[in-house]
């Protein structure tokens, strides 16, 4: 039987992530959301959540992908000058 519950994570690590990286960086989140290749709406509910309910899970491959984010490349992005 197929098991949907394996394309799932736990969405508290990733939304102290996001969290902490917004906090660093400055960026705004749709900005993070680009740079991971996360669907905003995924990091929207992560940090805003939905209905006033905080997100219980996130997809395996956007926590993949937020994983990935090199936090000294979006430091640097940051302090690009925006026109």
């Amino acid at each position: 039987m197929f098991d949907s519950d394996q394309h799932w994570v736990q969405a508290a690590p990733f939304r102290a992530l996001v969290t902490r990286l917004i906090d660093i960086t400055g960026l705004p989140w749709p900005d993070l959301a680009r740079h991971a290749s996360v669907p905003p709406a995924v990091i929207h509910r992560l940090i805003f959540g939905r209905g006033g309910r905080s997100s219980g899970r996130i997809p395996h491959e956007c926590a993949r992908r937020l994983l990935a984010l090199d936090e000294t490349m979006l430091v640097a992005l940051a302090r690009l000058p925006r026109h």
